[in-house]
Parts: structure tokens; sequence; C-alpha cells
């Protein structure tokens, strides 16, 4: 071994007599030593890593783990990647994993061609979920339709036809959900037929917005959802209005599986003279949102035979004559609430709209978890639970406030709001041409023990839940021939000479205890009750006289000073105020604060150890740029 040692030596040393190769060779030899060096280290990394308590996790647990860490992300981002910079194993699990691969959006994600197609390699033959919008070239879109076949959800955005017709020509067999819209004027130019050549046998879920598609091209069967809406209310082109009917009607009769349904501003017109005709079952809907002309959707409810459960969203625009298909709309509402069984609503909640003129109307069986925070006016997206949400628009209507009074009375009447525990009434009319007569809409709702109401229109409801002043004198009154009014002046001459008692008046809502209170002037004059602080203060004590007291009182967003508060303190015992006395006038509700993250990735980490209190041992994970940068791809190994 010495002999072979020396020999190899001197071979060396003959080959390095000159200075030019003695320093060739000793960079060599340098670099030898790094590499070796570098190599050792990272063995000892490898080993130290091992033993960190988070190492014994299953590979499966650590890749569930990463599913999570990528669900709490904004959809279709990558921001979760920074686990495959941990260290080796985690980077090798995060890539042997397709389906953390599988999601796209070219409006959220990165549009780099070479980023998609890297990305489309790791996610394999995993089923894809696919967003893609007009901002995306057709270079970049090619790299997607050889990958339709196995893509699970595909929505398509603001697309140019030439693209639409580029997937007409493949397949989609595992096409569970498929979205199509676009954001400007009803599209009607794009051949739908040959999109819908080829069979989707998983199609589950369509959705389509904006785009005029002829019912009968409408994939049936095993949709379990099915939601056509577009902004204003157009006939279907190139079908006439009895064909397009029948088309509609023919759909939904062929999807009794439908679950969700939702069709805005694109029924027929010719659906108000059928709703007397043919019944549509629907025995699966839970869900129903219609959104158009009174008319129409009158029409099409009362064709549609749904369980009790169904959640109902309607939205409906009155045409010249309202209340007449309004009164129809409540009368199909009725019997479907009471039919098998009757619904009992716990909830009801009225926003008036003057200035738009609508009414909102939701209605539930279930209470807001805690009424006593802050509520603002209603919005449909917040009462996912609720079973009942009414929107009537009457862009027609000179006098709102009488159209609006005899709505709800006619509402109160038809919805089985007997057992009504929480009322909230949201309005910021400044004027009103009658009041409303809420102790006649609401004489049977008994049971209501939390009333909130919201805005400066809502006085007229503070005057209802006031009882009258004691009757002067000893409480009775003498008979006064034809001179007396009403039925007290009646009922005296039922006995001639004989005085009879005054009929007791008890306030609407005896079981009312909680009320709140928000968006109101306390120094308005409110007519026949003075300032508004006046008339809260006698319905407190004339209540509390009337043995039915307020035992809550919550004020916030007013206009009241402390003085005005610290009275009603007293009398109250659960008094509730923001202290905010509202004398700023541009001060709003500041619920959507802006924060500003500067994210340093360089200071990322405290220390020369990863994330998670690892050091990096291997190399492998220099693709940084293409993951964290989302659209840079790094040109070395992979």
């Amino acid at each position: 071994m010495l002999a072979r040692f020396e020999c190899e030596l001197d071979q060396f040393r003959s080959a390095i007599q000159n200075s030019k190769a003695r320093a060739a060779a000793l960079s060599t030899v340098d670099q030898n030593i790094d590499a070796a060096a570098q190599r050792l280290i990272l063995s000892m990394v490898t080993c130290r890593n091992m033993l960190a308590p988070i190492s014994i996790l299953p590979a499966e647990i650590l890749a569930r783990i990463f599913h999570f860490n990528a669900f709490e992300e904004q959809p279709y981002s990558l921001g979760w990647v920074h686990v495959t910079h941990v260290c080796r194993r985690w980077r090798q699990i995060a890539l042997g994993d397709s389906t953390l691969w599988t999601c796209f959006s070219t409006s959220l994600g990165p549009r780099n061609k070479d980023w998609i197609a890297e990305q489309l390699s790791r996610a394999r033959n995993a089923p894809l979920i696919i967003e893609l919008d007009g901002s995306m070239g057709k270079d970049a879109f090619s790299l997607f339709t050889p990958h339709i076949s196995h893509t699970r959800e595909l929505y398509l955005r603001n697309l140019h036809s030439e693209i639409v017709q580029e997937i007409s020509i493949h397949n989609a067999p595992a096409l569970e959900r498929l979205e199509l819209s676009v954001s400007n004027a009803p599209q009607t130019g794009i051949n739908w037929h040959s999109f819908f050549k080829a069979p989707l046998p998983k199609l589950r879920i369509f959705c389509v917005s904006q785009i005029l598609l002829p019912w009968s091209l409408i994939p049936r069967g095993q949709l379990t959802e099915l939601k056509v809406t577009l902004n204003k209310e157009v006939l279907i082109s190139g079908v006439s209005q009895h064909d397009d009917l029948n088309q509609l009607i023919d759909l939904l009769v062929n999807c009794p599986a439908l679950e969700v349904l939702t069709l805005e501003n694109c029924m027929p017109a010719t659906v108000t003279e059928s709703s007397g005709g043919q019944a549509i079952r629907l025995p699966l809907l839970s869900r129903l949102c219609l959104g158009g002309s009174s008319s129409c959707v009158a029409g099409l409810l009362g064709m549609l035979k749904l369980p009790s459960s169904t959640t109902l969203r309607l939205n409906c625009t009155s045409e010249n004559t309202p209340t007449q298909n309004e009164y129809l709309i409540l009368s199909i509402l009725s019997a479907h609430f009471n039919d098998p069984t009757t619904v009992k609503f716990r909830n009801f909640e009225i926003n008036l709209n003057q200035g738009d003129r609508i009414l909102d109307m939701v209605a539930s069986t279930s209470l807001p978890t805690s009424p006593i925070l802050h509520t603002h006016v209603i919005r449909a997206d917040t009462d996912i639970d609720a079973e009942l949400s009414l929107s009537l628009s009457f862009p027609h209507v000179y006098d709102f406030n009488d159209v609006v009074d005899r709505i709800l009375r006619r509402a109160c009447e038809k919805l089985p709001i007997s057992k009504l525990e929480f009322l909230f009434l949201s309005s910021f009319s400044l004027v009103r041409t009658q009041p409303a007569y809420w102790g006649e809409v609401f004489r049977y709702c008994t049971e209501v023990t939390t009333v909130q109401v919201y805005g400066f229109g809502t006085t007229s409801l503070l005057q209802a839940l006031t009882p009258p002043p004691r009757p002067r004198g000893r409480g009775r009154e003498k008979r006064r021939g034809n001179n007396g009014g009403g039925t007290r002046g009646q009922a005296s001459n039922n006995n001639n000479n004989s005085d009879v008692s005054a009929p007791v008046q008890v306030p609407i809502f005896p079981k009312l205890t909680s009320l709140l209170l928000g968006r109101l002037d306390f120094n308005v004059e409110v007519p026949g009750s003075g300032v508004l602080h006046d008339l809260v203060l006698s319905a407190v004590k004339r209540r509390k006289a009337k043995k039915t007291p307020l035992s809550t009182l919550c004020i916030t967003h007013c206009v009241i000073s402390a003085e005005e508060a610290a009275v009603l303190e007293k009398i109250v015992p659960d008094f509730r105020w923001d202290h905010d006395e509202g004398e700023d006038e541009d001060d709003e509700d500041d619920y959507n604060h802006d924060y500003d993250y500067d994210y340093d990735y360089d200071n990322y980490y405290p220390s020369d150890y990863g994330p998670y209190g690892f050091e990096y041992d291997s190399d492998d994970h220099s693709d940084i740029s293409d993951e964290l940068r989302l659209g840079e791809v790094y040109s070395g190994p992979v």
C-alpha cells in the first residue's frame, strides 16, 4: 500500500512541475475538500433532523397536515409551499403527494407557462380543479387542454369563444362541477351545442352566469345543483317563449335529484300564465333561489312542489301594479310553510329602504346567537340559516310607505309568526305619510321578548311599544249618549243608565324584556311624543307600570348625551351604552380595518434553522423562486 501511495504521489508531482499546474491542482483539491465536508455536514444534519419529535410522524400524517395548511391559504394560492423548504423529508413527502398540486387559478396563482407545466407534472393524473379567465393567453391555456379528461372542477370566466371551442373537442368523464360566466353583457355568440356533445356522467353542479344558454343544452338527470343567473331579465335568444318554458319544465322534471336551484332573471315570460298548470316535484330540494319580476317568481313558485323544509330566497321586482303578485307570493309561502306541518318562526327581520324602494323580510326558526351585538341592515348572504328571505322592490311605486304597510299586514297574516320571539326593524325613512299600525300587525305575537330597531325611521314602532297613559279619574266613564265615539260609545248605548269599564289597554309584546336601539337621534322630535328621549323614557316607565317591564336596554351608535343616558340607566336594571354620544357625524363603524403587512422573507427565519427548528440538510429545496415568487421558475434541477 505504501508503494502504491508513493507511486501515485510521484505521478502527481510530475504533473505539477509548473506553477499553473500546481494552482489548478490546488483548486481541485479545495473543491473536493469542500464537497466532502458539505456531504458530511448534510449527513449529520439529516441525522439531527431525524431526532426531532415531529420526525416520528408517518408520511401520511405529515401529508395530511400539509393539506390543512394549504386549506388555510387563499384558494388556489401556493403560499403553503414553504413547508417544502424545511427539510429533505418534508419536501419529498410534499412532492410525492400529487393532490397538493391540483388547484390552478390564473386570477390568483402564477401565469408563467413553465411553472404551470411544472405544477401539472407534479399533479400527475390526480383530479384537477382549474379556474381560468380571459387574461390568460391561448398558449398558456393549451397546457390545460390535455388534462381536461381528469379535471374534477372547471371554472371558465370571460373566455374567448375560440378557447371554449377548443374545450369542446375534449371529453370530460371526471367532471363534477362546471361554472361558466362572463362579467359584461350576456353573451350569445358561443356555439354551446358542440360543448355538450360529449357525455358528462359525473356532473353534479352546473352554474352559468351572464350567458344566454338554451335550457335544452343543460345536462340533466344527475344534477344536484343548478344555477342560472343574469343581471337583467332577458329572453333566451333563438327560442320562442312557449318552447322555452317547455324546455325549462322538461329540465326540472328530469332533474329529480336537485338539492339547490337558483334562477335569477332568466325565467321565461310565459311562466306567469302557467302557474296553475303542470306541477314540478323536487322532493330533495333544500334551497331555492328565485329572482326576477314578481309575476315570474309567483308563476314558477306556484308550479313547484317542494318539501316544507326547503329554504327560500326570493328577490322580486314589482311591475306597474304592485301588491297583486306580492299577495300571491305570500299566499304560496303560507301554504309552503304549513304543509304538512306548520313552521313556527321565532326570528323576524324587516328592512325598509325607502331610497331604493325595497322591502326585505327574513324569517327563521332559530334565534340570533347574540342579538345584543351590533346588528345592521339585513343582508341575504348573512342569513344562510333562515328559512325565508324575501326581497320586494317597487321601482314604479310613488307611495312606498302605503305599499309597505299593506304588504307587511298581509305578510304578518300569512306567515306563521305567532311564536315570534325576536323582531328586528331597520328603516332610515325620514318621513312617513301615515303611521305603521304595528299594534294591529303584531297583535298575535305575544311571545316576543327582544325587539331591535335600527335607524331613524323606526320611531313608529317605538310608539307602539309605549302603553297609552292611564285614563283620568277613577278609570270609568259615564254614558254620554251619541257624543261618545268608537266601540266605547257603542257599548254605552247597549246599557242606557249604567257606567261601563274602559277596556284594558295592554301594550304589544307583553313579554318584551330587551329593547335594542341603534342609529337613533334622541333629540329628534317625534310627532305626539316630544323628543325621542322622552318617548323611550315614557315607554320604559309605562311598561313598568303595566307590569311588563324592560330588563335590558341597549343603545349603540346613537345621538344621546351622557345625562340622558344616565336617566335611563337609573330605571333599567341592565343598561348598556357604547358611550358614543354621536356628536361626530363622520364617525362610522370601522368593521373593515386595513392592515399593512410588510412581509420580509429575508428575515422570516430567525436563525440558520428552518421555520420549524430544522436545519436544511439538502440543496434540493433551492427552487424557492418558482414557488414563493409564484411565476419565476428555477433553472436548476428540480
